[in-house]
């Protein structure tokens, strides 16, 4: 979910009265950008390219009402968080009731009212902000600032999906802080906190595409999802990580090897073929999901098992 700051909030207004996409607009400039379409099935086409912050849905449109284009939008996990602020001429209870039991989160008589309409869509945004940081808080962990372990798997449960409809590889890193157990207690748990937050600062590094994901998957352990990339992609991406650490050079006096490394196990599941079969359409996303994780596990003894610092790619 986007947070819109007070002026930089997107909105469409839906609506086939031209005055009043006109007025309507000018109020809301004072809040961002203001989209606009004249009947419900543009409104959709628009939404699904962009979705926005805040809908301003007029509920008597010729081809396609407001509440039936509401009802749609509640079916469609991409548009149903969207709020949606209903504007009617009816005045009466029933419409009203019609309206939130669609899932309008807030009503508007016409004629508009240019207070009263600023004030609702002021409301709207600042709580659609306060359930985006509610929101993100419940998705990062908190000590490193990354994507927690909830997050990532409904990560890669998207893109598994969306790797499938676009026949790309994805891959995964794995990856375990070498001797931590002997840093905490060498260093203590307050210098093992600051050292996950250094790990976690050379994983951002490693890993800097705008789609690749990384995460606490915890303890000191950490996943990082690489979409749209190969086996030998991934390793190249593990070998970053262990440059940005061998750069970094953040003392382990209880290792032997002086210093703060990781050990890397590298899982990739491959695009489908052109049939749309192959490895990725056997079983459920959830069974996949378990096997390239598994897979990247065992990777990550593997390369433990030689002597750690080092990185191992998984078996296809």
């Amino acid at each position: 979910m986007n947070e819109p700051s007070p002026t930089s909030a997107t909105m469409l207004l839906v609506d086939d009265d031209p005055s009043i996409i006109q007025a309507a607009s000018r109020l809301l400039s004072d809040f961002g950008r203001c989209r606009f379409a004249r009947s419900a099935a543009d409104a959709l086409r628009l939404l699904r390219q962009e979705p926005v912050d805040l809908v301003l849905l007029d509920a008597e449109m010729p081809e396609m009402g407001g509440l039936e284009m509401l009802a749609l939008m509640q079916k469609s996990s991409d548009l149903a968080e969207i709020p949606v602020v209903l504007l009617t001429s009816h005045r009466d209870e029933a419409t009203e009731e019609a309206a939130f039991a669609a899932g309008a989160v807030d009503y508007l008589s016409k004629p508009i009212r240019p207070g009263v309409l600023k004030a609702r869509v002021s409301t709207q945004l600042r709580l659609r902000r306060a359930l985006a940081e509610v929101r993100r808080l419940s998705r990062t962990d908190s000590l490193t600032g990354l994507a927690n372990r909830r997050a990532m798997q409904e990560q890669l449960e998207r893109e598994v999906l969306r790797a499938d409809r676009q026949r790309t590889a994805t891959s995964v890193l794995m990856i375990d802080v070498d001797h931590f157990k002997a840093f905490n207690d060498f260093y203590g748990h307050s210098g093992g906190d600051y050292a996950l937050i250094k790990v976690a600062d050379c994983l951002r590094k490693a890993a800097s595409r705008a789609n690749d994901v990384c995460a606490r998957w915890g303890g000191e352990e950490f996943v990082v999802l690489i979409p749209d990339t190969d086996r030998q992609g991934a390793m190249t991406v593990a070998e970053h990580l262990h440059q940005a650490l061998a750069e970094l050079a953040h003392p382990h006096e209880a290792s032997p090897l002086g210093r703060l490394t990781v050990s890397i196990g590298v899982a990739t599941l491959a695009p489908l073929n052109a049939e749309g079969t192959g490895e990725r359409a056997l079983g459920s996303v959830q069974d996949r999901l378990e096997d390239l994780l598994g897979r990247a596990d065992a990777a990550l003894y593997e390369a433990k098992s030689a002597g750690r610092s080092r990185s191992a790619c998984a078996k296809a």
